[in-house]
């Protein structure tokens, strides 16, 4: 495709995801795994109910230390304890989910009616090496929001701006790292390429179309900014102004999170879809 045909097929692309967003079959994977973050956010906010105690509290203390166990200072750590808590499942349940969803939009894609149950029984077929390539994506992006900001430490130096400008960068370099194996999943239950050709296919195929891969996974990234930048001063939200509005905004977050992800995977595939018949 030549850049003018790219820019049509991107802005075309995205006309097409909006009106996605209103068919209900394509949302059950994306649906339920919204449901799962939901229900985690929900449990970090009870964790003090008998139920929940016994178990969540010793996790909860382990993850952020025993300030959580102080209210309305647990809301404060929330969005983290949330993100720490969901790794797990994002590794073991997203990820199965995702690759449902890269079969479903296949079949929309090409006119043919996506069918949640036997999208998740091809995808049940690749379950090891679609957690492999998410665990390789969310190790490396793990690491680069564990090490990263202490890199910039000085820099920052408490200036609200640079801290900013210091998260708007780490996401830029996230969805850059994210960008690199985008294609991997779709190379494997599309394709059904070995895990090796899944690699050098996403690496290839991100390579050769640069930008417009960037484009189309960093977007809806950094779209989440306008939650995420807000939820790094939790803190200041629960001592100056009402701690509820931390936990309203990490629910939003889950939200935000799910509707990323939808969009990202069906424009993936739908560039995907194109770039194989080329």
């Amino acid at each position: 495709m030549t850049p003018l045909e790219k820019f049509n097929f991107f802005l075309s692309t995205y006309g097409r995801m909006f009106i996605a967003l209103f068919n209900v079959r394509l949302w059950p994977p994306f649906g339920i795994y919204l449901l799962v973050m939901l229900l985690i956010v929900l449990s970090i906010n009870w964790m003090f109910s008998p139920l929940l105690s016994g178990w969540l509290i010793p996790l909860a203390t382990w993850l952020v230390g025993d300030n959580i166990l102080h209210y309305p200072q647990h809301l404060a750590y929330l969005p983290y304890t949330f993100q720490m808590l969901n790794l797990v499942p994002s590794l073991l349940l997203e990820s199965l989910l995702t690759a449902t969803g890269v079969l479903m939009f296949v079949a929309y894609f090409r006119q043919q009616a996506p069918a949640f149950g036997s999208s998740l029984r091809a995808a049940r077929r690749y379950y090891p090496r679609i957690v492999l390539i998410w665990l390789v994506n969310v190790v490396l992006v793990y690491l680069l929001f564990k090490f990263l900001p202490g890199l910039f430490r000085d820099f920052v130096g408490g200036s609200p701006r640079r801290e900013m400008a210091l998260m708007i960068g780490m996401q830029g370099l996230s969805a850059l790292l994210s960008a690199l194996f985008i294609y991997a999943i779709p190379f494997l239950v599309v394709s059904g390429r070995s895990l090796g050709a899944c690699f050098a296919g996403s690496f290839r195929l991100f390579f050769k179309h640069f930008f417009t891969t960037y484009f189309l996974v960093g977007i809806p990234q950094f779209v989440t900014l306008l939650l995420i930048i807000p939820l790094q001063n939790a803190n200041t939200i629960v001592l100056k102004f009402n701690p509820g509005v931390v936990l309203l905004l990490t629910y939003g977050m889950t939200v935000m999170f799910a509707l990323t992800s939808f969009f990202t995977t069906g424009s993936i595939v739908r560039f995907f879809l194109e770039t194989s018949e080329e």
